[in-house]
């Protein structure tokens, strides 16, 4: 018998009591409703978040406590952390950026991390761990084809049952009483001037302004789903610099990375402010080991670190350390000009 994954459940409720929320939009799409009748605009379940968006909240809690390694690269006037940027380590972002004056892919560290696998993830582990919680794949480095792929081995995601979509109505009452069949304008160099062929009022910004669109549903039940897959974490192997493996250091490994899935995933729920109009809190969370005969045993669900410290020196020990020197890049003279031109 083996353990082969942590189920996590937990109960939702709006803060305010209400059963409206304001649940993901997504471009061309709105809301993801599934099962919705537009007669009566009722629905069976909506995204209220998708994994990804939970991954990333998950990147941003654990990225807080100031324990992982740190890989940056500056771009203008910002500095962005590889925990803000969309494909993590593999984001052409880095691609673009140089490391003492070498392509980020060309440098040792960055060959070494961007050539990791499940079999040799030691690099990963050292710079970047939280891919190897999250995945990530290397399509941006030329041939996506052959690119490194790791599959996530955490995957969280908040959905609504029993849903009535709802219109989400405003007004904007012009206190100039400004109207709609007033000559156009333009705005040139931050001045409104009169232009014939410029814009309405409305089109700027001045006059009564109606709006409605399909936007918020009204909800029966909330809930989170999600795994920590015990079996994706187990696949991992962090051979040590002459290539030699051990069982011992590859548990270790693993656990730091279990521990934290742990913390992630909890300090997430404790900060459910996803968006505007969909601020929640758990009114129940359940945590079970799976084991591959389909027993369970409950496990505990803490935000506190102490386990996961614990596991952090227990992996040093065994050879296995986060980078304790940040690495620090800046972007490429491309990078820059296109950065440039978009108003970084």
């Amino acid at each position: 018998m083996t353990d082969v994954a942590i189920s996590i459940k937990a109960a939702l409720e709006s803060i305010n009591g209400s059963k409206h929320i304001y649940p993901a939009t997504f471009a061309d799409t709105g809301h993801n409703l599934v099962g919705y009748d537009k007669a009566t605009g009722k629905a069976e379940a909506v995204q209220v978040d998708s994994v990804g968006s939970f991954a990333n909240r998950i990147e941003a809690e654990l990225h807080g406590l100031d324990i992982l390694p740190s890989i940056t690269t500056s771009v203008g006037d910002r500095v962005l952390s590889v925990h803000e940027l969309p494909h993590r380590v593999y984001d052409a972002i880095l691609r673009d950026s140089l490391l003492d004056d070498t392509s980020w892919r060309q440098s040792d560290i960055g060959a070494k991390v961007l050539a990791s696998t499940t079999t040799n993830a030691t690099a990963l582990y050292k710079h970047a761990p939280l891919t190897l919680l999250l995945g990530g794949w290397d399509s941006h480095g030329g041939d996506a084809g052959t690119g490194s792929k790791i599959a996530r081995s955490v995957s969280c995601e908040i959905w609504g049952y029993g849903v009535q979509t709802a219109m989400h109505c405003t007004q904007r009452i012009d206190p100039l009483g400004i109207t709609a069949d007033n000559e156009k304008h333009a705005v040139i160099d931050g001045i409104l001037q009169p232009d014939t062929s410029g814009k309405k009022p409305s089109e700027l910004g001045h006059g009564d302004v109606p709006s409605s669109d399909k936007k918020g549903v009204f909800i029966d039940r909330i809930e989170l789903n999600g795994a920590i897959s015990l079996t994706r974490l187990s696949r991992y192997h962090f051979p040590d610099n002459n290539g030699d493996i051990d069982q011992e250091r590859d548990k270790a490994g693993c656990e730091v990375l279990f521990q934290l899935a742990l913390v992630g995933i909890a300090r997430v729920m404790d900060r459910l402010d996803l968006r505007s109009g969909c601020e929640l809190y758990t009114t129940s969370r359940d945590a079970q080991l799976v084991s591959s005969d389909g027993s369970k045993k409950p496990v505990d669900l803490d935000t506190a670190t102490d386990k996961l410290q614990g596991a952090i020196a227990k992996a040093a020990e065994k050879g296995l350390e986060f980078a304790s020197e940040p690495v620090q890049l800046k972007a490429g003279p491309a990078l820059e000009r296109l950065a440039a031109k978009g108003g970084v």
